[in-house]
């Protein structure tokens, strides 16, 4: 899509008394908010489904401090003659800002573990808020139109139960429990390294609500992989093998997200068996490294991440996917019965 943007960005930091730390400017990947936006109003009806489109990007003034002081930021999206808007708020800094917080630690402002606040400033960029013409378009490469099967969302819903906390503003997700049942195995198998693979399948499109969701058909396990016990890195040829394994398999099914092992009980080996049981690690995390395999490959705004965590205890599965351009927990649908 093509994307504007006519402003620089930078955060000021304070301690937790008010007192200044200082600013550092920032280069924002508008890309997950401009992409969220967009497939967010698609499965409202209110862009297209597929075809190209703009967006822009449009600072939101703090109500009391005004200009440039931020409250957050709205994103305006056209495809033809249709136009939305979507805003966010200034916690889509937050991942910059502990950025920022890690360098004035560096300094030796700011003790490791304190706590800090931020506040996002903007200017633009020439002084009145316009660019040169030419100069305001990024022109990111277009991603293909998605291929959509027109179902009944009801349909998958008989056949489903919900797994964890399920928002209405998600995207509905169904997974067979064939699938889990697979990605267990291969995480058991692992012996305390991380694995993972690829989760492929269809998106559907129910006009009569409207609504987009994503049926979860099979699980390729990834190939060529380095997994340790703290990380799992995707090579080249493992997206070969999976594109390969989707011809292959000549079912008219696409990408939809990965799906990777956290061996916690090989992280906590060392803790007491109490500890383990609440421990952070054990259940809805998110890494850096997986974030960043989710921003690189699967930056859609259907795209979703699955993580089995292997505690001492038991298996569990945790969802993520992407919400107002940021990686989140989600709940999801199992799904039984004719569609599994």
């Amino acid at each position: 899509m093509l994307l504007k943007d006519d402003y620089r960005y930078s955060l000021l930091l304070f301690r937790r008394d008010g007192s200044a730390l200082g600013s550092a400017s920032v280069t924002v990947d508008w890309e997950p908010a401009a992409e969220w936006a967009r497939f967010y109003n698609a499965r409202r009806g209110g862009v297209p489904l597929c075809g190209e489109g703009s967006a822009s990007i449009e600072p939101l003034w703090d109500k009391t401090e005004g200009e440039p002081y931020m409250r957050g930021f709205r994103v305006a999206y056209a495809s033809g003659s249709q136009k939305v808007i979507s805003d966010f708020p200034s916690g889509y800094f937050s991942e910059l800002a502990a950025k920022a917080s890690a360098e004035f630690v560096k300094r030796g402002k700011l003790e490791a573990g304190d706590t800090y606040l931020f506040q996002a400033v903007a200017f633009a960029k020439n002084g009145n808020g316009k660019q040169a013409e030419g100069l305001a378009l990024e022109v990111v490469e277009e991603k293909p139109d998605l291929q959509f099967v027109e179902s009944r969302l009801d349909d998958f819903h008989r056949h489903s139960s919900p797994a964890g906390v399920v928002d209405a503003d998600d995207m509905p997700v169904f997974i067979p429990q064939r699938v889990l049942d697979e990605a267990a195995a291969l995480t058991r198998s692992a012996e305390g390294r991380e694995t993972g693979g690829v989760l492929i399948g269809r998106l559907h499109h129910d006009a009569g609500l409207p609504e987009i969701f994503a049926e979860v058909s099979a699980q390729i396990p990834a190939e060529h992989t380095q997994g340790t016990a703290a990380k799992l890195t995707f090579t080249a040829e493992t997206w070969s093998a999976a594109s390969a394994a989707i011809r292959l398999r000549s079912e008219g099914e696409v990408y939809l997200g990965y799906w990777h092992s956290h061996p916690a009980f090989r992280w906590c080996e060392n803790c007491a068996p109490e500890k383990q049981k609440t421990c952070r690690l054990a259940k809805d995390f998110f890494s850096e490294d997986d974030v960043a395999v989710m921003r690189a490959a699967f930056p859609r705004g259907h795209s979703v991440g699955l993580v089995v965590n292997h505690t001492a205890f038991d298996l569990s599965f945790s969802l993520f996917g992407w919400r107002e351009g940021k990686i989140q927990p989600r709940g999801f649908y199992l799904l039984e019965g004719p569609h599994a």
